[in-house]
C-alpha cells in the first residue's frame, strides 16, 4: 500500500514550487500539529546545507539527543528524507501518516514539498525527538519549512540556483535565505561573497539576532585530522570526509555547536565518535574501491566547481565522468562546465521528467564544439557500463550532475557494489 500512498504525494506535484506559507499553516492547524512543541535547527542554503544538516545532527545523536533529520531531495527512497537517530522511518508509519494527513493536504491543494513538510513535524513531535534538523528545501523565507521558530538558524553558501524563484543575482537569493532568521534567533552564516554577509547581517540587526559568522579559525584541519575548541575542551578527530568544500560545512556545524551549547551541550568522546563516523550520502561518497566508483551530487555551478578542484589534485590515470543535468535550472552553464573537466564524459538521460533528454544535451554540447571524449546514452545505467568497458585499473568513475541520476544509479547498482567493497 505504501507504494499507492507515496505516488498520492508524488501526485501533488513532486517539482511543484508553490512559495509561501498559506498552505502549510493550514494544513498544520487541520492536523492539529502544534510545532510551537518541537525544538529545531532550521538550515538554509545554495550548497552545503544537506552535509550540514547531517553532521549537526549525528553529533546530536552520538550525544544522546533524540535527533529528528528532515532532508531533501531523496536519492533512492522517499523514506530517506525522514530520519529520527539516522534511521528511515518505516513505511508502516509513513502510511499512517499520509492518511492521516491526506484530506488536508486534498483540501488546502498542498504540494509535495508542503505535505512533506507537514509529514515530518508530525512524525518528530509523536516521537518526542529531543531536536529536530529541518533542512529548507528551495530559499527560506517563502519556503514550507519557515514556519518554525529555531533554537538556531544556520545559512550556508549562497550561490546562483533556481533563479526563476529565488531571483538572478547574489543579492536577491541571499534576501531569501536570510528570510529565515527570527526574532531573537541567533544565525551562524559561512558566505563567501560581501555582498551576501552584508544582506544576512542586516536581516539579522532587524531582527535582533545574534550574528555569528564562520571563519577558518573556527578548527583547524592537518593531516586528515580537525582540531577545535568547544568551551574549555580542545576536540581532536580524525576527519576523513572527501573535499574542501566538507571542511567548510564541518567549520559551520563547529559554530552552530558552539552557538548552542547552553541548550544542546556535547561532550568531547561523543562528539569525536561521531564525527570518525560521518557519513553523507551522495557526497564524494566512495561506494566502491575497484572498479573505483565515487558518486556526487554536485548539480550546479559551485559544486562542480568543487568536484573538478578535487578531481585536479587527485593522482589518477582517467577519470570517467558519467553526469546528466535538470533543464529547469542554468543546464547550459552546468553543461559548459562539465565539458572543462579533464575526463572522458558520458552524458546520460532519465525517465525522470526534470533531467535534459539526450538530444537536448547533445545540442547544447554542439554549440561550444566539444566532441572528442564525449559519448551520450539515454540512462545512467548504459553511461555506466560503457564507462566501466573504458575502465582500467588506476581509473576512476564518478556519477555526478543530479540527484536523479545518481537516485537511478544506486537504485540498479548499490546492492551489487556493496558486496565487492
Amino acid at each position: 500500500m505504501i507504494d499507492k500512498e507515496i505516488q498520492f504525494l508524488y501526485d501533488r506535484g513532486m517539482f511543484a514550487m508553490k512559495l509561501g506559507l498559506e498552505n502549510i499553516d493550514s494544513l498544520l492547524k487541520h492536523g492539529n500539529i502544534d510545532i510551537d512543541k518541537l525544538a529545531t535547527i532550521h538550515i538554509a542554503g545554495t550548497n552545503g546545507k544537506g552535509s550540514t544538516s547531517n553532521m549537526i545532527s549525528q553529533i546530536l545523536t552520538s550525544n544522546g539527543y533524540k535527533t529528528g533529520l528532515f532532508t531533501s531531495p531523496h536519492l533512492v527512497s522517499f523514506n530517506e528524507r525522514f530520519r529520527i537517530d539516522g534511521e528511515m522511518i518505516s513505511n508502516e508509519k509513513l502510511s499512517e501518516l499520509i492518511k492521516f494527513l491526506k484530506t488536508g493536504i486534498e483540501k488546502y491543494n498542498c504540494t509535495f514539498f508542503e505535505a512533506s513538510t507537514a509529514i515530518a513535524f508530525k512524525y518528530f513531535i509523536d516521537n518526542n525527538v529531543d531536536v529536530a534538523v529541518i533542512e529548507a528545501g528551495l530559499g527560506g523565507r517563502m519556503d514550507s519549512t519557515n514556519v518554525i521558530t529555531p533554537v538556531l538558524s544556520v545559512i550556508t553558501g549562497i550561490d546562483i540556483d533556481h533563479t526563476a524563484h529565488l531571483g538572478n543575482s547574489i543579492v536577491e537569493i541571499a534576501r531569501e535565505k536570510a528570510g529565515i532568521i527570527k526574532e531573537k534567533v541567533p544565525v551562524v552564516f559561512n558566505v563567501d561573497k560581501l555582498s551576501a554577509k552584508k544582506i544576512i547581517k542586516s536581516y539579522a540587526k532587524k531582527k535582533n539576532s545574534r550574528c555569528i559568522e564562520v571563519d577558518r579559525k573556527a578548527c583547524r584541519f592537518r593531516n586528515g585530522k580537525v582540531t577545535f575548541t568547544y568551551g574549555n575542551e580542545i576536540f581532536n578527530s580524525v576527519f576523513w570526509m572527501i573535499g574542501n568544500y566538507q571542511k567548510e560545512n564541518f567549520r559551520t556545524v563547529v559554530k552552530a555547536l558552539k552557538s548552542i551549547r547552553t541548550v544542546l551541550p556535547v561532550t568531547s568522546i561523543k562528539t569525536v565518535k561521531a564525527i570518525e563516523n560521518f557519513t553523507v550520502k551522495g557526497r564524494m561518497e566512495v561506494i566502491s574501491k575497484e572498479p573505483f566508483v565515487m558518486i556526487d551530487a554536485a548539480h550546479n555551478i559551485q559544486g562542480l566547481n568543487e568536484l573538478k578542484g578535487y578531481l585536479k589534485d587527485l593522482k589518477i590515470n582517467k577519470v570517467h565522468l558519467i553526469s546528466g543535468t535538470v533543464k529547469d535550472k542554468d543546464h547550459v552553464g552546468t553543461v559548459k562546465k562539465m565539458l572543462s573537466f579533464r575526463t572522458d564524459k558520458y552524458f546520460v538521460g532519465s525517465k525522470n521528467p526534470r533531467i535534459l533528454k539526450i538530444d537536448d544535451l547533445e545540442h547544447v554540447c554542439n554549440k561550444f564544439n566539444i566532441n572528442e571524449g564525449v559519448s551520450f546514452y539515454e540512462n545512467v545505467v548504459d553511461g555506466y557500463k560503457s564507462a566501466l568497458s573504458n575502465y582500467r585499473e588506476g581509473d576512476m568513475i564518478i556519477i555526478t550532475g543530479s540527484h536523479f541520476i545518481l537516485g537511478d544509479f544506486l537504485e540498479e547498482h548499490e546492492d551489487r557494489i556493496k558486496k565487492i567493497i
